[in-house]
């Protein structure tokens, strides 16, 4: 095929030849009118006199011209149908695709994988909303500019703008078959969701290391992908934990109704997801990672440590024991040696000990005044365990916690030997609610008639009032990943928050008041009376979003902060503002110039999420005259 390289085509030098794909060859061109350097598509001559391709080339021109956002390559020109080549010209990225990073050493992360769809998805939501499906969202069409670390996604020719879904010329589905999406496959209509399909195969792919649908051969990978069966990503890498994995799973759903519905409501739960783990989403991190990734990732581990032991300390404090064990359990498996996590486990065991034996011992007084006494054990023996010992003390950070009942979920597998300490089913807990100590029961005469299985077997169980209503209550707006930090406080009972965000009350007659409580970013309340409560629906709480709080870390002497964006004014970091959250996305875009005497002035930008942020100081020290 012969080659335009040291050519000229219209205004532009082709410099050399940087890609070639079935479709058209990219070079590296100079634009001689603008002197810039540009990327020049032309497509294939053997194509080029076929007006199915020109139209492709033309639609592909017209899509990316309307699509103005950072992370989308820019085009600049379009040859016109009546050309003698054919060609787009874009902005010419310096760097690799991301499909060449991740041939390299690249070291699966979850966080890390969180972060970069987070930065895909920003993308896609703004293609979506000017009515764009790219169709063929992979690694290749990933570039990932190597000045910043900028991601830029590309090659829209073969974006979905009409309704056509019909073959390639060369007879083959249009798009990757590993990236497809069953829609695609199966020839049904395809929206913004079937690009949803394709980034969860990413995110699966740079949280495990592998894909999630493979076979001998494309045909077997496409029927794996119709059928949607793919393995758990936790069981191909033990970092992937149960929050991620959720995302992973709805973003893979077969059924798109069952998928996420938005690119935006995607990128909000990997938002809370890196929340939960203190990672920041903003342009810094990328840049950092992609200019010293060993570093980063060693880094990363550290961070993403520190945060865990931190809401493993709350859900230990809160009684929390499921949530606590799978919080240690990713820790172990980032660092089997951690000696804080260690510490913890050892204080998970000894109580569950304890409550193994005083729950053998109800179960096996089931009357008398012995199993009064062993409810009083339980109960006594539940308020102790909400006291850390020496321990514990040690590790926690100061903090007032409230007691809350606890979740009997399994922790999920683990496969370091460190890991496997913490295995094993994890008891039921004797329900947070308060009960009185007090004289026992007289005992039944032996003709008595039992008490139900149902209550024998589940000593724990607490029973409602007979005068209350049992009402569902769901909790929505908080991220998936953040849910487990939080409890709602009804009455005098503490409960946790699930996954799922739904629960169980009983309403008094005059009603409860409901509120969200122990978590950092969320908070919220709601008076919930029995006529709220409905079979068909249940009674929702939403979450709000707590004021944005900004704590600078290391700044030297004589610093204050200039705001460009998302506030205003010039403040010292003791009396920055508190920020409010866009309402629209439960975060904040802030600009803002970091000055300091003896330092170069630093213009940053960052997403500022709800509740406490910090935001580290690192100027330059200004060169002496």
């Amino acid at each position: 095929m012969p080659t335009l390289t040291g050519q000229r085509v219209d205004k532009y030098d082709m410099l050399e030849e940087v890609g070639c794909g079935g479709m058209a060859v990219v070079y590296r061109s100079r634009d001689r009118v603008l002197d810039r350097e540009v990327a020049v598509k032309v497509l294939h001559p053997h194509l080029a006199d076929r007006e199915e391709s020109r139209q492709r080339l033309r639609r592909e021109a017209l899509t990316v011209a309307k699509l103005r956002h950072d992370n989308i390559v820019e085009i600049f020109d379009y040859s016109g149908p009546d050309a003698d080549e054919s060609y787009i010209v874009t902005e010419f990225i310096h760097g690799p695709t991301l499909a060449a990073w991740m041939a390299q050493d690249f070291a699966p992360r979850p966080a890390l994988a969180a972060l970069i769809v987070h930065h895909l998805c920003q993308a896609l939501a703004h293609a979506h909303e000017h009515g764009v499906v790219h169709r063929d969202l992979k690694p290749e069409n990933v570039m990932i500019r190597e000045v910043d670390g900028c991601l830029k996604l590309m090659d829209f020719g073969i974006a979905q703008i009409l309704d056509q879904q019909k073959l390639t010329l060369t007879g083959q589905l249009l798009g990757s078959p590993a990236y497809m999406a069953p829609e695609l496959i199966n020839g049904r209509n395809i929206d913004a969701r079937t690009d949803l399909f394709s980034i969860g195969i990413l995110l699966y792919q740079l949280a495990t290391g592998t894909l999630p649908f493979s076979g001998r051969n494309p045909h077997e990978v496409l029927n794996r992908i119709a059928d949607a069966e793919y393995p758990r990503p936790s069981s191909v890498c033990p970092l992937v934990d149960d929050d991620l994995e959720e995302i992973i799973a709805r973003s893979l759903a077969r059924e798109p109704d069952d998928r996420y519905q938005s690119a935006r409501a995607l990128a909000s739960d990997l938002q809370g997801y890196l929340d939960a783990v203190g990672i920041p989403t903003g342009e810094a991190e990328l840049r950092t990672y992609f200019t010293t990734p060993v570093e980063y990732v060693r880094q990363l581990d550290e961070r993403v440590c520190r945060a865990l032991v931190v809401a493993a300390e709350r859900a230990v404090s809160g009684g929390n024991t499921a949530r606590a064990l799978a919080l240690l359990g990713r820790i172990v498996e980032l660092d089997p040696e951690h000696a804080e996590a260690h510490a913890l486990l050892d204080v998970v065991r000894r109580r569950g000990q304890r409550m193994r034996q005083l729950l053998v011992v109800g179960a096996l007084t089931a009357t008398g005044g012995l199993a009064a006494a062993a409810v009083v054990m339980m109960q006594r023996e539940h308020e102790q365990s909400l006291t850390p010992p020496p321990v514990l003390a040690a590790v926690q950070k100061p903090r007032a916690e409230a007691a809350v009942a606890v979740k009997t979920r399994e922790p999920p597998t683990t496969s370091t030997p460190a890991a496997q300490a913490i295995r094993g089913p994890t008891p039921p807990i004797a329900d947070a609610s308060p009960v009185a100590p007090g004289p026992s029961p007289p005992s039944k005469p032996a003709s008595a008639k039992p008490p139900r299985t149902r209550d024998r077997d589940r000593p724990n169980r607490r029973q409602p009032d007979p005068e209350t209503t049992r009402c569902r209550l769901r909790v929505d707006k908080i991220p998936v990943a953040q849910r487990g930090d939080y409890s709602l406080s009804a009455g005098t009972r503490m409960i946790p928050v699930p996954r799922s965000g739904a629960v169980e009350l009983d309403v008094p007659p005059a009603g409860v008041r409901v509120s969200l409580v122990d978590g950092p970013r969320y908070d919220g309340q709601k008076v919930v009376y029995p006529g709220d409560c409905t079979a068909e629906q249940p009674v929702v709480l939403l979450a709000k979003p707590k004021a944005i709080d900004v704590e600078f870390v290391d700044y030297p002497d004589g610093f204050v902060v200039q705001c460009h964006r998302g506030c205003v004014g010039e403040h010292t970091p003791q009396r920055f503002p508190r920020l409010r959250v866009d309402p629209r996305r439960d975060r904040l875009d802030v600009e803002l110039t970091l000055r300091a005497r003896g330092f170069k002035a630093r213009t940053e930008r960052k997403s500022l999420s709800p509740g406490h942020n910090e935001w580290r100081v690192d100027l330059e020290v200004a060169e002496a005259d």
